[in-house]
């Protein structure tokens, strides 16, 4: 007997619907790339040895910034021996964006010493103040109001740039490691605690107004402005989230 075997009918495909073809190759997107973009204002790092990138937004101002360990420079380089470059400690890198539509002034050229009526030409640029803010090693570029009773002959002034709509600066900050109390003196209203030398966090700020027109050229040139000291007010003093110090 010849037995001849049954075969059963295909079955039918049915088509992939254009919402199914989308959610594959969503799926197939999220593989390529492994994780998601971080949304704005979030901590990012190109890689395990690049310091994070701590990035905040505020009204028309865009400060990104970067902490990492800094050595004094060799001897016979340029800037050996003089500033505060030429010591161990910290160094943050800054950007300042002006993203509005108005020319804004950021107050980060600081003075060794707050109360003249003009930026040296010899200030150092990558000054900060450095203090300690609710635990946190904060570095900062910003005025301080005088304190009670005090006067002063002619308004002490800061330093700067003027920020023109689109327009960026970019800088640098040192703080001495183990980190100690830099701030104006006693004619100021500033902070006065000692810093804790095993702070474990950091931030940078940075002071920025719509005061631009106050600003006159400085004899430190380069761009540098000079403007009359202010406390920042509302929002005006612009800083990173707290991170991590990073250690050398």
């Amino acid at each position: 007997m010849v037995v001849y075997p049954i075969m059963k009918p295909m079955t039918s495909i049915k088509p992939m619907t254009l919402a199914a073809l989308a959610a594959l190759g969503a799926v197939l997107v999220t593989s390529a790339c492994g994780q998601a973009t971080p949304s704005p204002g979030t901590p990012t790092s190109a890689g395990g040895s690049v310091p994070a990138v701590q990035v905040v937004t505020s009204g028309a101002v865009r400060l990104e910034a970067t902490m990492a360990p800094g050595g004094p420079k060799p001897a016979g380089t340029a800037g050996a021996g003089t500033g505060i470059a030429a010591t161990g400690g910290l160094v943050v890198d800054y950007t300042v964006t002006n993203t509005g539509a108005k020319p804004l002034l950021a107050y980060d050229v600081v003075p060794q010493d707050l109360g003249s009526a003009t930026v040296p030409a010899d200030v150092d640029a990558k000054h900060a103040w450095v203090y300690e803010q609710s635990g946190v090693l904060r570095l900062s570029k910003q005025g301080f109001s005088p304190a009670p009773n005090v006067r002063f002959a002619a308004a002490p002034v800061m330093g700067g740039h003027v920020l023109a709509p689109g327009a960026s600066v970019t800088g640098k900050a040192y703080a001495a490691s183990p980190p100690t109390l830099d701030v104006p003196g006693e004619s100021f209203e500033a902070p006065r605690g000692a810093v804790d030398p095993g702070v474990k966090q950091w931030q940078f700020c940075v002071q920025v107004d719509d005061r631009a027109a106050q600003a006159r050229p400085a004899a430190a040139g380069s761009g540098v402005v000079q403007a009359p000291s202010v406390a920042p007010q509302g929002d005006e003093l612009v800083c990173t989230q707290p991170a991590t110090i990073p250690v050398a």
